[in-house]
């Protein structure tokens, strides 16, 4: 099986040690305690190598402008431009970009022309396949602007100056994952935006209504450290909650539930993140179907019982947006044990007076690994378009942007926005840790209509659409399309890339 893992580095700049000692013996005098401290700071310290972009220090783009076509057509987007606004992370990206431009001595001129998210293909290959050169780079959607890489619309940057591939403030193996064969690379994922970390998923828990029934706010925490937040556990938790409010004898949004879950990306979630996948790779690094797995039927069968078998858990089918809605209001108003997310949809609890914790999402049963978090397919990814006229500025400018996310931006966000604005208690932390760290993909996943659209077979056919868990069958029903559309994805691929 496939495991492909992915953390952000963020590591060596976050982790701060803080060395405590006590003196033992109680006759030790002023001085000697003084001392003693002295000669151990002189004997302990360490001088940290300050850490610096792939730039050359004296690099000088002499005013060079870089527009760069950017996307905030889904309502939770962040302005990549940044703004003074007061608000800390608007700041820290303004700060971000004034610090690049004034480093590198270059413009960026960001151009977001009002095109909605799921629009990034036909508005940029509209541009590029008239060979229009306006725009010297592109931040797109995820599953909408993939597409164009197997037509060939975007520059191969695994050779390109500047940019330190091996560099934490760079997410090389989600970038490979993106892509197939040998020595390519046409999409850029990393701390240039905050994106790839505010579009993890992640599960919000009601602690006063938790405490309720099991006597301890914080107990479900444990239950994650000991590998046993599953399935099971959301079904039983969700059962114990529920309660008929209206007395109307069935389950509604009047009611005290344990969870809603959205017909996209709740149950994209609650599947990828069993660890079990799409995809494998060949010794030529060529991807392969191997979806039609028992594990696979098995995770069917145990998802479409959660969904539409266990009482207390509502199955929303309404535009995600809508449904969104709904499971915040409920979940605000303390009608809901559990909101899934992602990391960012924290900001839509922040007027929540009772606490909330933060937790993984949920492992198939106790059997697996490790907990994995799943990547919303609306995060913003980075492509130089095929016909890019300053090819080697605008990746100095990328690496040292990323460089600068990775040193300012993404810190600020993980530890003063999520940690400690979002998040109620300590322990929140450790769970946001845990999230981060199993970050999880497929190339299948990735580009969603490949394959006969496969990544999507469970969340369309199996739920939205038929209600059915036959995985299986409904594999064999598709599996001529599901072949062809894999060998023609292949093959456009590594012709016109």
């Amino acid at each position: 099986m496939k495991k492909q893992r992915f953390t952000s580095g963020m590591a060596m700049l976050l982790c701060l040690c803080v060395l405590v000692s006590c003196g033992a013996d109680a006759d030790i005098t002023a001085a000697d305690t003084t001392g003693a401290a002295v000669e151990a700071e002189e004997t302990t310290a360490v001088t940290e190598p300050e850490i610096t972009s792939g730039n050359p220090a004296d690099l000088d783009l002499g005013g060079e402008t870089i527009h760069l076509w950017y996307t905030t057509g889904w309502p939770s987007y962040t302005d990549i431009a940044g703004e003074q606004s007061g608000e800390v992370l608007d700041d820290a990206v303004f700060a971000q970009n004034l610090a690049v431009q004034e480093k590198l001595n270059c413009v960026i001129d960001f151009q977001d022309p009002g095109v909605a998210q799921g629009d990034c293909t036909k508005a940029i290959s509209t541009l590029l396949l008239a060979d229009d050169t306006t725009y010297d780079l592109y931040c797109a959607t995820q599953w909408s602007g993939v597409k164009l890489v197997p037509q060939g619309l975007y520059m191969n940057i695994v050779d390109m100056p500047y940019i330190s591939f091996d560099a934490p403030w760079w997410d090389v193996a989600y970038m490979q994952e993106m892509s197939m064969g040998q020595d390519q690379l046409y999409t850029l994922v990393g701390d240039a935006t905050i994106d790839r970390m505010r579009y993890l998923s992640c599960v919000y828990y009601n602690k006063q209504l938790y405490q309720n029934l099991f006597d301890s706010a914080d107990g479900l925490y444990q239950t994650v450290l000991d590998g046993k937040w599953t399935y099971d556990t959301l079904r039983t938790i969700s059962e114990a909650v529920y309660s008929d409010v209206n007395g109307d004898s069935k389950m509604d949004e009047d009611d005290l539930i344990g969870a809603r879950l959205c017909w996209n990306q709740d149950i994209m979630a609650l599947q990828f993140c069993t660890g079990v996948p799409l995809t494998e790779r060949d010794a030529d690094n060529i991807p392969h179907i191997v979806a039609n797995s028992e594990r696979m039927i098995d995770v069917v069968n145990r998802l479409y019982t959660v969904a539409f078998e266990t009482t207390g858990i509502i199955y929303g089918s309404l535009v995600e947006t809508e449904e969104n809605e709904l499971a915040v209001k409920q979940f605000i108003e303390d009608r809901s044990m559990f909101y899934f997310g992602q990391l960012q949809s924290a900001e839509y609890l922040r007027d929540m007076k009772t606490d909330y914790g933060v937790i993984p999402t949920p492992k198939l049963d106790e059997a697996q690994e490790q907990y994995y978090s799943y990547m919303f397919e609306v995060m913003r990814f980075m492509a130089l378009p095929y016909n890019c006229q300053k090819a080697d500025a605008v990746c100095a400018m990328l690496e040292e942007k990323a460089f600068e996310g990775y040193r300012t931006v993404s810190p600020i966000y993980y530890e003063t926005v999520i940690k400690n604005k979002y998040t109620r208690d300590d322990v929140s932390s450790q769970m946001i840790d845990i999230v981060r760290d199993g970050m999880l993909t497929d190339i299948a996943r990735i580009h969603m209509s490949s394959w006969g659209g496969i990544s999507c077979l469970v969340r369309d056919t199996v739920f939205r659409s038929k209600k059915s868990h036959d995985f299986a069958s409904e594999y064999e029903k598709q599996s001529k399309k599901i072949e062809a559309g894999g060998e023609d994805f292949i093959e456009g691929f590594l012709e016109n890339t």
